[in-house]
């Protein structure tokens, strides 16, 4: 079948399940509101706090591992993290880490000489090409033990590969030729309407000639609904043809090894973790900038947003570029938050494919024997995680639990599509709780704030609600504050539409303990568990 432009377009802005009409009046933080009181399916927090009065809090380290930080944001300055053993930018290293001037936290995606990496390579790419003279035409008894888990996961990364060269092969053709189509009309519309950026407003009230009457109609079919631009919507088509002539290489091209080759670094041998620098600002900070912002941004100050724990200091750790990352700065990341106080880590990144998990597994493990909780987003392809590995997991490849690590989905509410995210990932094993991450408000790079959806969003509400504990309960363990967490949310009695799908289950379908996170519950629980 034909492959129009106006269907290649609805593949590229429609994920999941299309979004019930809200019922209720979009309002701002609506992700902080209780639903007995309110009406929103928020977490209780001006509850929360309510409970806490007259309890004196304490300061909570909580890094986060992420794509970078805007040191400057005036919603988030006051609240960073500084090393108390580093001078800033002396150009020493004054705490005897083995790392120049990681004042604010550290860079493991920074070269020596300042620059930083900003290209990002999927790690199944990286994987089949890594151990393909290895492990081709070998079956799983010739593989020795200690290679199993890396078997396993290359074997996985030639199915994804694969499968992604089949798609590509079936639609590359008609892309091209839509591509062109889509290049040309857009530019026969801009000098119709003599504008270079144009929207679905502008069509409407365009008065086209019956010439033109057939690209306008084609241009406001693929526009309805979308709250985009020409331009805005010419390079997420772009993107996604490039994407897939991507895929119609790598099972024939190994990638290039920019993140070695910049940072002087080999990602592959744990033994060498000295690397980096303390750039932080430099590619990429918006992500880490808003993930931040909602764990901790400065409370009542009438500047941006109000963060969720009062008494949080943020560290960042640059290790994520937003997808695939390396398994080794993930593991050092985390390591470096526990050797330098963190007691909450969050980490709004995930992948499908890791190789070197026991390096991650070995650091969570050490942060749970440092007290460390660790805060994972669940991922946004509206897909089982029970089926479907999403890294880092809540168990060691050897299968042990992990006590100190809690998997979050994002929720939504009425007012913006429905209780459970439509590009949400899911597991009724895997994921623990779900927390707000529809339209969720939040600072970003520079001034000002944005609304944000995914995981992403809502993996730093759970942390934020970690901290908040933290901080006024410190004598709780990091497996308690996860218990608690998981046991004190608000149960959900109505069916819920599972993403990707239209039909309706229960949210204990779709997470192990039926419940979206609330931050007054919490905060009850822990008092009963201090008695």
């Amino acid at each position: 079948m034909r492959i129009t432009l106006i269907a290649i377009t609805i593949l590229l802005f429609n994920y999941g399940t299309v979004s019930a009409q809200p019922v209720k009046p979009r309002i701002k933080n609506w992700h902080y509101l209780d639903f007995a009181k309110d009406g929103y399916h928020g977490i209780s927090l001006n509850q929360a706090y309510e409970l806490l009065k007259g309890r004196k809090s304490e300061p909570v380290i909580v890094a986060v591992i992420d794509s970078g930080i805007d040191t400057l944001q005036p919603d988030l300055k006051p609240v960073l993290w500084h090393n108390p053993r580093e001078i800033p930018n002396n150009k020493k290293d004054d705490d005897g880490d083995g790392l120049v001037d990681d004042y604010y936290g550290w860079n493991y995606l920074g070269a020596p000489n300042g620059e930083n990496l900003s290209v990002s390579i999927s790690d199944d790419w990286r994987t089949y090409h890594r151990f393909k003279k290895q492990f081709e035409g070998k079956d799983s008894a010739q593989i020795p033990k200690e290679q199993q888990w890396q078997y396993r996961e290359w074997k996985r990364a030639h199915q994804k590969l694969t499968h992604s060269y089949d798609n590509a092969s079936k639609i590359i053709d008609n892309l091209r030729t839509n591509w062109d189509i889509a290049n040309r009309s857009d530019t026969i519309l801009r000098e119709m309407l003599h504008k270079e950026v144009f929207t679905a407003k502008d069509l409407d009230t365009f008065h086209a000639t019956p010439a033109a009457q057939q690209l306008v109609s084609m241009w406001k079919e693929i526009f309805a609904g979308r709250q985009v631009n020409n331009i805005e919507l010419l390079k997420g088509f772009g993107d996604f043809k490039k994407e897939q002539e991507d895929n119609l290489i790598k099972l024939t091209t190994a990638p290039k090894p920019y993140r070695d080759e910049l940072l002087k670094d080999n990602g592959y041998d744990i033994t060498k973790v000295k690397y980096g620098n303390n750039n932080l600002t430099g590619f990429s900070g918006y992500h880490g900038t808003s993930v931040s912002s909602v764990i901790g941004a400065v409370r009542n100050n009438g500047i941006g947003i109000d963060g969720i724990a009062d008494n949080a200091r943020i560290m960042m750790i640059r290790g994520i570029l937003g997808k695939d990352e390396y398994d080794k700065d993930v593991a050092v990341s985390i390591r470096y938050a526990v050797d330098h106080g963190a007691k909450v880590i969050n980490m709004s990144f995930g992948k499908s494919v890791s190789p070197d998990k026991k390096w991650v597994d070995e650091a969570i493990q050490y942060a749970l024997s440092k007290d460390v909780v660790l805060v994972h987003a669940a991922g946004n392809d509206a897909t089982d995680n029970d089926t479907d590995d999403n890294y880092p997991s809540s168990h060691t490849i050897e299968g042990t639990p992990l006590p100190n690590i809690i998997q979050v989905g994002a929720s939504g509410d009425a007012s913006v599509g429905g209780i459970v995210a439509a590009f949400s990932n899911y597991g009724k094993k895997t994921v623990d709780v779900f927390a707000p991450g529809v339209d969720i408000n939040c600072a970003i790079a520079g001034n000002g704030t944005q609304l944000a959806s995914g995981t992403s969003l809502a993996s730093p509400v759970v942390a934020g609600i970690a901290a908040l504990l933290r901080s006024y309960f410190p004598s709780l363990k990091a497996a308690e504050i996860v218990d608690i967490i998981k046991r004190s949310g608000a149960a959900v009695t109505e069916p819920v539409v599972k993403p990707g799908t239209e039909g309706k289950v229960s949210l204990s379908e779709l997470c192990n303990s039926g419940k979206i996170v609330n931050a007054a519950g919490a905060v009850k629980a822990a008092m009963e568990y201090i008695r």
